[in-house]
């Protein structure tokens, strides 16, 4: 009996350790989602709100992130950018987070102190790819065929929320468009109230990618 409460102590222990990076990203984005500027538009849009491009790429380096965590072990590196066709005369849609072999063709804002870093990396190098979404209510259809042209076979959907009603349907959707499996950061409920997350959602997150991977 002890030696099973010791292990369960020992596995909750590492669940908090890697899920520590997705904790923090989920408590910085739902903090700005719930404090809204005061001054709204007649578009709907808040005047003084964070660009969505810029909450956008927190998501992405949050997942970078916790990824970089998740795969440490294996040679491998984590990137935003493009992919390019064995030509190198075409780009991919542009990839929120790509896990490929180290190295990459060229880069954006690669000095040693970049504000963004932004990779070219070969099709061929790329061993999976995450496409991230802000609050998701519908599967882009296109981006997984699109990707599916140069080469990558293992797609993955990252959503900071979405409806907790929504998610089952939501992630049929992508499974049948092309994606391996969609995850998601915090669920919404009745009128956008902040909900938990199962944590579990993430840990099954972590592995699959590194089962899609290896």
């Amino acid at each position: 009996m002890a030696t099973t409460k010791r292990a369960l102590k020992t596995a909750k222990f590492g669940v908090a350790l890697v899920n520590q990076p997705l904790h923090g990203l989920k408590a910085q984005l739902q903090a700005l989602r719930s404090a809204r500027p005061l001054v709204k538009r007649r578009d709907g849009r808040y005047e003084g709100d964070i660009l969505g491009f810029v909450k956008g790429l927190r998501l992405s380096a949050g997942i970078i992130q916790f990824l970089e965590q998740r795969l440490s072990q294996l040679d491998l590196e984590i990137s935003w950018g493009h992919l390019l066709d064995e030509n190198k005369q075409s780009c991919s849609p542009e990839c929120d987070v790509i896990v490929h072999s180290k190295g990459s063709w060229g880069k954006w804002n690669g000095s040693d102190k970049p504000i963004m870093l932004f990779k070219f990396i070969e099709a061929a190098h790329a061993r999976a790819v995450v496409s991230c979404k802000s609050h998701l209510t519908t599967i882009d259809l296109h981006y997984p065929k699109a990707l599916q042209k140069f080469g990558v076979k293992k797609i993955f959907l990252f959503a900071e929320s979405c409806s907790v009603t929504s998610f089952d349907t939501l992630r049929k959707r992508a499974k049948h468009a092309g994606y391996t499996d969609l995850c998601c950061l915090y669920f919404t409920g009745p009128r956008g109230t902040l909900q938990e997350v199962n944590e579990k959602l993430w840990m099954d997150f972590g592995e699959a990618v590194i089962k899609a991977v290896k």
